[in-house]
């Protein structure tokens, strides 16, 4: 294998570490590492040698991935990491570090962009950090970094180049260094697409109530969501300000994965599908005028959707929306600034349902404020409206967000980051006795919706081919893995 610029490594954790559980192999949850695809594509457009290493889907120990990236021989690692998987990428810098000591380790990403100060202060297994979008950064780094001869002393050692370098926290003496931030993409159009020909395809399969036709893909078209939730770190990365694909530019890139890779849906993973209405009216415009063959499923929120809109999305091949619905108590939804009421949860659940648009619906236990019998209030809500799927998370309150600086306020936080997964009770509010307790609540919230005749029934109902059966059999043994905390 030719010697890399650049190798890109998304750091592995299984299906059943992110879920606390034995969901059991096979039943999906799998995506592609978007960032670092889209960084290689970019990259590579730019006559940069990129390699990528994709450690969830390829199943590797933090050992068997050092062994895969040596055989890149690369001059620059990029590893990109969320909050859950970020003691992988610890593991592994520490490892290749020992390794191969001359190799430029960066970690970039979610988290990296939450705390670059302070993981640079506390793991010397980085040399940089990248916060923010990272194509015009890293593409600036491996420019100086090449004209420093690709040697690591030389380019490390040299405050004017590495503080001429917006979005980047880098070490100078003992001060930890951090330049101005990068300008935000405008442009998207302007992106290649991302690189899917580095990625196992055939290998990304989302849970089983997240798709209905397969071969299925991931993508993210819209960066930036205008709302302010006070559990939601993406504002820090993408911004408030929505910037988006051209409708038409999706459309290309919807043809592409199609034609070369057999995609016959789309799982749009944007923050926020529906906040411009003209750019959802013309991109559901040009799916149906160009009869493309599609299906897909997007997020949105109760207060950006209508039924004109809804039936024109399902026209143009939309079966499923995610929605955060969080609580059946109003006061709750205010303290985590959601801005929706509970009226407005309703008329949405009702729209959909009308139009036969499936509903993925998502609530929240162990909100700040709440005590058991406030979560009982949300489960009983969570059965009256009866949405296709209901997940019930517990609470994180994730470094970045409003909801971790005023966590204190309303009870105890555990701030042992390898356990943020919305799984397990890393923050336990007052109104619970401990940690237990919420998790008893998660397990009773999920029997008492799915084992409902009425659910059942509903969902038997729905099967209409061979592929519906095999999901709904996934689902179930994702189902009994959930009541089987490990």
């Amino acid at each position: 294998m030719s010697s890399m610029d650049i190798l890109f490594i998304y750091p592995p954790i299984s299906v059943s570490e992110r879920y606390v559980r034995n969901v059991g192999k096979g039943t999906g949850g799998n995506l592609p590492p978007l960032g670092i695809a889209q960084l290689s594509s970019y990259l590579r457009e730019k006559g940069v040698k990129v390699g990528l290493i994709d450690g969830v889907t390829e199943d590797f120990s933090t050992d068997q991935m050092v062994e895969k990236a040596l055989e890149y021989d690369p001059k620059i690692i990029g590893l990109s990491a969320l909050t859950p998987n970020f003691h992988r990428a610890v593991e592994f810098a520490d490892l290749m570090k020992k390794r191969k000591p001359e190799i430029l380790i960066i970690l970039g990403g979610h988290h990296a962009t939450i705390l670059p100060r302070e993981i640079l202060e506390q793991n010397d297994c980085f040399d940089l950090i990248v916060y923010g979008e990272g194509e015009l950064t890293a593409e600036e780094i491996i420019s100086k970094y090449k004209n420093s001869t690709w040697s690591k002393n030389v380019f490390l050692n040299n405050y004017n180049i590495l503080s001429s370098v917006k979005g980047i926290v880098f070490r100078h003496g003992k001060e930890i260094v951090i330049t101005p931030p990068r300008e935000l993409i405008q442009n998207l159009d302007e992106l290649p697409f991302p690189a899917w020909d580095l990625l196992s395809m055939n290998k990304y399969i989302p849970l089983a109530n997240q798709y209905k036709r397969t071969p299925v893909i991931n993508m993210v078209v819209i960066r930036g969501c205008p709302f302010n939730c006070s559990f939601c770190s993406n504002n820090s990365v993408f911004g408030r300000k929505i910037r988006a694909m051209s409708p038409k530019r999706v459309v290309e890139q919807i043809r592409h994965v199609m034609e070369n890779y057999g995609i016959r849906e789309i799982s749009f993973w944007d923050d926020m599908m529906t906040a411009n209405k003209k750019w959802i009216y013309e991109f559901c415009d040009l799916l149906i005028k160009d009869k493309i063959d599609i299906t897909w499923t997007c997020y949105s929120r109760v207060d950006c959707v209508d039924e004109e809109m809804l039936r024109r999305m399902r026209k143009a091949g939309c079966w499923n929306i995610f929605f955060g619905y969080e609580s059946g108590c109003q006061e709750l939804l205010n303290n985590i600034g959601k801005g929706t009421t509970l009226k407005q949860i309703e008329i949405a659940n009702m729209l959909c349902k009308k139009v036969g648009i499936e509903i993925r619906a998502s609530f929240m236990i162990a909100l700040p404020g709440e005590t058991p019998e406030m979560a009982k209030k949300t489960i009983a809500f969570a059965k009256k409206l009866n949405p296709d799927y209901a997940q019930f998370c517990i609470t994180t309150p994730y470094p970045g967000t409003k909801l971790f600086e005023e966590a204190p306020k309303y009870g105890i936080l555990n701030k042992n980051f390898s356990e943020y997964n919305i799984w397990n009770a890393v923050f336990v509010p007052y109104g619970y006795k401990n940690k237990e307790e919420i998790e008893a609540m998660e397990k009773m919230a999920m029997k008492e919706f799915y084992l409902r005749p009425k659910y059942i029934w509903g969902r038997l109902k729905k099967i209409n081919s061979w592929e519906d059966i095999k999901r709904y059999l996934k689902g179930f043994r994702f189902f009994l893995g959930f009541l089987d905390k490990k």
